[in-house]
């Protein structure tokens, strides 16, 4: 099961800015203010789809998919009313009105994943989400856990966890900000289960055409009548090596190179990310 049609957004237009660095690797926050125009992506050749694949999900997976802890029906609901006025915004139908929980009905109106997170008295706690497509996780291992314990996983994560603290502590009622993620995959589907995590285990014979690059458009919104809740937002985009490599300057192949061994591991590169950086040295086009 997986969506498997390409998107029709260019990655200049999903990823504006700089996605891959030159100079010794860091993790970084990178966000961005933007406005509530530029909030949420819609894309009307593929919402359909995505939604489809969404509401089928959500039947076959749904413990992992819908996690929810009690007492975060206010923050969703307010998240949910979010959703619904910048539906209204594009022109869309807004959120029917049914029995469904609110985060649950926003989620499938729209092509984002989507979390709410609580300031609690040890940080930053996720207390629902609806994620759909995520990238090798598993959001039922983090409903209830700190910003800290849900990236305990990530190598280094603690050189970034005072940044990260600090960009939810200072992020004011109604700012929204957004911030680039991105992988290297062997897989054009949306949804990747956490059992993925090994595969591909070795760089195809094809890389322009076998290999994917993986992005997440991340939002962060705090929100105004529960100021102790954000709403964070996950939109994946995928294209084809190859074509993603036309919008992309060299740092790629120099980011590759100065990945540390343990993030080249989490990131699923540790065994061909020489071999890649040097392909793209020697003109890897799709």
């Amino acid at each position: 099961m997986g969506q498997t049609e390409r998107v029709t957004l260019p990655l200049s237009t999903v990823i504006p800015t700089a996605l891959f660095h030159d100079g010794p690797f860091r993790w970084r926050t990178a966000a961005r203010l933007i406005d509530e125009s530029g909030w949420l992506q819609f894309d009307p050749d593929d919402l359909a789809g995505d939604l489809a694949e969404k509401a089928q999900i959500l039947e076959t997976d749904r413990a992992d998919a819908f996690v929810v802890e009690p007492g975060s029906e206010h923050a969703s609901a307010e998240a949910a009313a979010l959703i619904d006025g910048a539906l209204r915004a594009e022109g869309h139908t807004g959120l029917a009105d049914d029995h469904q929980h609110p985060l649950e009905r926003a989620a499938r109106a729209i092509h984002e994943d989507l979390i709410v997170m609580e300031r609690r008295d040890h940080g930053w706690v996720m207390t629902a989400g609806v994620v759909c497509f995520p990238t090798r996780w598993s959001p039922a291992e983090k409903i209830g856990r700190s910003m800290a314990a849900i990236h305990a996983p990530v190598p280094d994560y603690d050189t970034i966890e005072s940044a990260v603290d600090r960009l939810f502590d200072r992020l004011r009622p109604g700012v929204i900000v957004w911030r680039p993620n991105w992988s290297i995959v062997g897989e054009p589907d949306l949804r990747l289960p956490v059992r993925l995590r090994q595969a591909p285990s070795e760089m195809p014979a094809d890389p322009a055409a076998e290999l994917w690059l993986r992005t997440e458009r991340q939002t962060l919104r705090r929100l105004e009548q529960h100021d102790d809740a954000i709403l964070f937002t996950i939109r994946i985009h995928r294209w084809p090596l190859g074509e993603a490599l036309a919008e992309l300057d060299d740092s790629m192949a120099a980011e590759l190179r100065a990945l540390p061994d343990a993030v080249a591991a989490y990131k699923n590169l540790d065994s061909w990310r020489f071999e890649l950086a040097n392909r793209l040295d020697s003109g890897l086009r799709g």
